[in-house]
């Protein structure tokens, strides 16, 4: 299986102009694959780019990468990537810089960034990777703000895979090359959609999440030891009870599901299913006072 070949790829030179007339400078759509979910100790093993330039030049990127940990059995299911796959493959280290040098300062694109970047924002402490200008957008975020409210016609759900055949686009779902290529069009085919509305909301605020130079000092994304047990509870997804500052709980504790602990500009994030409401919320590592199973 070649998680590599770009060869198929077709790009509407309609999309491509409607790109550059948004991102100018140009644009890079990417997308990683992961050991789990979590940034703070699950690993980068793929990473993947389509570049679009100024001059309408396309390249890509592409490295698969030996994340030093076992690969659980349950996230092979996903990507199918093994730990024979990945067993000759280099460090992070080189690769990370090499992407780093790739996206330069260009905006960057990825579905459900926040993950993703996630990664890239720790990777880069961790191995001493300037912190670029560019400024991050999600497919996700702005396909959802166009049609979540649109009565028909619309997407089941707002998943890459979802979007990709509502939208006609074969995807190898999984394979970050092909999910990186996807995106892109899934954020050129909103495009089409956001221009032909002539939409109140601005562009920016129905798809930029931040500035990748907005994350502040590495001490801000180390977890309190108090809150050590959200690790396992994170690693393992049990279900547990926390007491957060503010919300409308009151400060008592609360059920939830933990799903990662995600860097933001903010600080840590614990994004977890509240079993109160039964929706996907973010809450603030800093205002989580306790935690318990």
């Amino acid at each position: 299986m070649n998680r590599s070949d770009s060869s198929n790829y077709n790009y509407d030179p309609k999309h491509i102009d409607l790109l550059l007339e948004f991102f100018p400078n140009g644009v890079v759509a990417f997308d990683l694959e992961m050991t789990g979910l979590s940034p703070l100790f699950d690993k980068i093993i793929e990473i993947a780019a389509v570049r679009v330039k100024p001059n309408r030049e396309i390249d890509y990127f592409h490295k698969l990468i030996n994340p030093q940990i076992e690969i659980p059995e349950k996230t092979i299911k996903y990507h199918g990537i093994t730990n024979d796959d990945v067993k000759d493959m280099p460090g992070l280290k080189k690769p990370l810089k090499e992407f780093v040098e790739f996206y330069d300062n260009y905006p960057l694109i990825a579905h459900n960034a926040q993950f993703d970047i996630g990664y890239i924002v720790k990777a880069n402490y961790e191995n001493g990777n300037p912190f670029s200008l560019s400024s991050v957008f999600d497919s996700c975020k702005f396909s959802r703000a166009l049609y979540k409210k649109q009565k028909d016609e619309r997407p089941e759900n707002f998943k890459l895979s979802t979007l990709a055949e509502y939208f006609g686009i074969e995807l190898k779902h999984h394979q970050a090359l092909d999910d990186a290529y996807a995106c892109l069009e899934v954020f050129a085919r909103c495009l089409v959609e956001f221009k032909k509305r002539d939409a109140d909301t601005p562009f920016k605020e129905m798809s930029f999440l931040f500035k990748l130079n907005s994350f502040k000092k590495a001490s801000d994304y180390i977890l309190p030891k108090k809150l050590e047990f959200m690790k396992e509870a994170v690693k393992d997804q049990k279900d547990c009870k926390i007491q957060y500052k503010g919300g409308t709980n009151g400060g008592e504790f609360r059920p939830i599901k933990p799903i990662s602990i995600l860097p933001m500009p903010q600080g840590l994030v614990l994004y977890a299913k509240c079993l109160i409401s039964n929706y996907n919320k973010h809450f603030l590592v800093k205002k989580i006072k306790d935690i318990k199973s």
